[in-house]
């Protein structure tokens, strides 16, 4: 008989790491925007992956807040 449905595991403990994951990766890509237009000389690599970092960490804490929703009801 399976048992892992006793032992009490928060249903919620994945989708608040994601968006705690998600907010931290948004805000890692806001600065690294910031220090590719105004402190360093300009290079396409840094504002790409600047943009790639915050649509990471903005679909991740989307995603999660809306799977935080839906389990709470």
């Amino acid at each position: 008989m399976k048992m892992s449905h006793r032992f009490g595991s928060p249903d919620t403990a994945g989708p608040v790491w994601g968006l705690v994951f998600g907010m931290f990766m948004t805000a890692i890509g806001i600065g690294l925007w910031f220090y590719a237009t105004s402190l360093a000389p300009s290079r396409r690599q840094d504002e790409s992956l600047a943009v790639a970092a915050v649509m990471v960490g903005l679909f991740s804490a989307v995603y999660a807040g809306r799977e935080l929703c839906h389990k709470r009801r």
